[in-house]
C-alpha cells in the first residue's frame, strides 16, 4: 500500500482589516483625482509664497493688509480644488455598495483639508499672525466648510458656485475698517486677533464636515446607508 498522506486545512491568509481598509481609501483617493488636487495645492502654495511677497516688497505696501488678496484667493482656490472629488461619476452606484461611506467621506475630507492647510501655513510662516499663516489655515477651513456645505445642498459639480461667489462679495463689499459687529460675514478678511472670525471659520468646518460625511454629496441621499 502506498503511503497515507492527509492534507491539513488550507489555510487562508486574509488582509488585516486596517491594512485593508487604509488600501481601500488609497484607491478611493486616486479614483477622486486627490494626488492631482495635491499637486495642485502645491502650486498654489508656491504662487501664493511669491505673490506675498510681492505686494509687501512693493514702495507703496500698505503693510500687512497688501496681504489680504492672497489671504483670501489661496484658500478660495485650494477649497475649488477639494470640490473636485466630493462626488464620484455614479454616486447611486456607489453607495449600492458595501462600504462604509462615511468614514471614506470623513477620511477624504481630512486629507483634502490638511494638506492645503499645511501647504499654506508654511508659506505664511514669515508673518503668522498678521495676515499670514493663522489667517490662511483659518480661511482653508472655514472655506472648505462651505464647500461642504455647497455639495450636500446642490452636489458635488456645483459645490465651488456658493464659495466662489461669497469670497467676491465679501471682498468687494467688506467695509475698510472691518468692524468686529461684522465679523459673521467679513471673518475671511478679518486679522487673526478677531476671535470671532476663527469661530465662525471652524463652525462651517464642523458643520460641513458633519452634514456631508453623514448625507454626502446630492445625489440620491435615500439610497445612502
Amino acid at each position: 500500500m502506498g503511503a497515507l498522506t492527509t492534507a491539513g486545512p488550507r489555510i487562508h491568509r486574509h488582509p488585516r482589516r486596517g491594512t485593508s481598509w487604509v488600501r481601500f481609501l488609497g484607491l478611493h483617493m486616486r479614483a477622486r483625482l486627490v494626488p492631482y488636487g495635491v499637486v495642485a495645492v502645491a502650486l498654489v502654495a508656491a504662487v501664493s509664497w511669491a505673490a506675498a511677497g510681492y505686494l509687501m516688497d512693493r514702495p507703496f505696501s500698505s503693510g500687512p493688509d497688501a496681504r489680504i488678496p492672497v489671504v483670501v484667493a489661496a484658500p478660495l482656490v485650494c477649497s475649488i480644488l477639494l470640490s473636485m472629488g466630493l462626488g464620484g461619476r455614479d454616486e447611486l452606484l456607489e453607495r449600492s455598495t458595501a462600504v462604509p461611506w462615511r468614514a471614506v467621506r470623513a477620511g477624504h475630507v481630512v486629507v483634502m483639508a490638511t494638506v492645503p492647510g499645511v501647504a499654506l501655513a508654511l508659506t505664511g510662516m514669515r508673518a503668522s499672525q498678521t495676515y499670514g499663516a493663522f489667517e490662511l489655515v483659518r480661511n482653508t477651513a472655514g472655506f472648505a466648510g462651505v464647500v461642504l456645505l455647497a455639495a450636500v445642498a446642490l452636489g458635488a459639480g456645483l459645490a465651488w458656485l456658493p464659495v466662489g461667489i461669497y469670497a467676491g462679495v465679501v471682498y468687494l463689499a467688506a467695509p475698510r475698517d472691518l468692524p468686529e459687529h461684522t465679523v459673521w460675514w467679513t471673518w475671511p478678511l478679518q486679522p487673526w486677533g478677531t476671535t470671532g472670525a476663527a469661530w465662525v471659520a471652524a463652525a462651517l468646518f464642523v458643520a460641513g464636515l458633519i452634514l456631508y460625511c453623514r448625507l454626502g454629496a446630492r445625489a440620491g441621499h435615500d439610497h445612502d446607508h
